[in-house]
């Protein structure tokens, strides 16, 4: 028997006997594939996971380089220290190996822990289709350029060179942002506007691995904050409402503030998300960004959100008008046990949105927990529109 039908089998007919809970542990780390440097480390990586968990009743399946299987059956206490511990190795040898990428991975969005008592279907199609992925991953041929300050030239240039509605239809997406009213169908309130980072890959910067430079990706993510509040009132509807995720350098920048005069000196129909890294790292600036937008009659939101966060900051003394939380797979629970703060929150007047909503628990686990708005791939297909989208084709609903 290969080790994928193993794999499979022991999916398919789980240890649920003895007080012993069934997990998978999915690791995609794909991302890792564009560089010798991360081929390395993922076959390091996936050895040191292999000696770490072998005494733990855990066993590895290594599907590919990029895609890796870890069966567990364990005591459902234990298994949060599992995926905590998972992660530990990951950042260790991140900060040991490839310095260059800390900070830039998201940890919580390439490990996800499937609980098989509730969820074998999507379990036994993850490991199927990362199975089938594994050939075309494992090809050292999708090697990357690190990005430099000279891309950023020529996203510039290309951007003067196309114009906005050009542009905006090769490089821009938008996703809406739903609201939910008790007895009534989702709506959309909202969409948010942001560059994709699949289309300038594709398009403008073929080869080239955008993320893994950190200082240079912050500044080429500030040019396209620079784009977006040129081009914005240009690809959408004038009574359209927009959310804006960027940078809070971005709002002293002078094109804010010709974009601010060119909105008559009111952005009441902008909502501008900052991240929590961000806000951390220049907290006065963000304070001053806040106020000057509100004072605008635009709204703030808090981007970012993992439950590791919640209880940690109080988000309520930001004073933002909405927060997002980010939604992952098995984390239902945990957010869960922390209903009180939610409820803390929405009391003092902020909106709580769920986003990257990409399953129907998420969408559930948020009503339960009194969230107003919700964002993702699963809210898309309840909408029935198609994500993401050309901003020149959009027909989203805007208030």
């Amino acid at each position: 028997m290969s080790e994928i039908d193993e794999l499979v089998d022991w999916i398919s007919n789980p240890p649920i006997n003895r007080g012993m809970v069934p997990y998978v542990l999915v690791l995609n780390l794909e991302e890792f594939t564009r560089t010798k440097e991360g081929i390395e480390f993922l076959k390091a990586f996936a050895d040191r996971l292999d000696e770490y968990f072998s005494g733990r009743g855990c066993r590895l399946y290594r599907l590919s380089l990029a895609s890796l299987v870890m069966t567990v059956a364990d005591q459902e206490v234990l298994v949060s220290g599992i995926l905590s511990d998972t992660k530990l190795q990951l950042l260790r040898m991140i900060g040991r190996q490839l310095p260059d990428y800390f900070g830039a991975v998201d940890v919580n969005r390439i490990t996800q822990i499937i609980d098989l008592r509730r969820d074998r279907p999507r379990a036994l199609e993850t490991v199927r289709r990362l199975a089938a992925q594994a050939a075309n991953v494992d090809q050292v041929s999708n090697m990357m350029d690190m990005l430099l300050l000279e891309h950023i030239a020529k996203i510039e240039s290309a951007y003067r060179q196309l114009g906005d509605a050009r542009f905006a239809d090769l490089f821009l997406r938008s996703q809406q942002i739903a609201i939910y009213e008790e007895g009534k169908p989702l709506h959309p309130v909202m969409s948010e506007f942001f560059a994709s980072m699949a289309a300038l890959r594709q398009h403008l910067l073929v080869g080239v691995d955008m993320r893994h430079n950190k200082n240079v990706f912050n500044q080429m993510t500030v040019t396209l904050d620079r784009i977006i509040l040129k081009a914005i009132e240009g690809i959408k509807r004038p009574e359209q409402r927009a959310s804006l995720n960027i940078n809070i350098e971005s709002v002293f920048s002078n094109d804010f503030e010709v974009f601010e005069k060119r909105s008559l000196n009111s952005l009441r129909r902008f909502n501008f998300e900052f991240r929590m890294g961000d806000i951390m790292q220049n907290f006065n600036e963000f304070m001053a960004a806040r106020d000057l937008i509100q004072g605008r009659g635009g709204t703030v939101a808090i981007d970012g959100i993992i439950p590791s966060l919640i209880n940690v900051i109080d988000l309520a003394q930001l004073n933002p008008n909405m927060v997002k939380v980010f939604w992952q797979p098995g984390i239902g629970p945990e957010l869960l046990r922390r209903r009180a703060y939610f409820d803390k929150l929405r009391q003092s007047g902020v909106v709580l949105a769920l986003a990257r909503v990409d399953d129907e628990d998420g969408y559930l686990t948020g009503r339960d927990l009194g969230f107003g708005m919700f964002q993702g791939y699963h809210i898309d297909k309840m909408l029935s529109t198609p994500t993401p989208v050309p901003l020149s084709e959009y027909r989203g609903v805007g208030r």
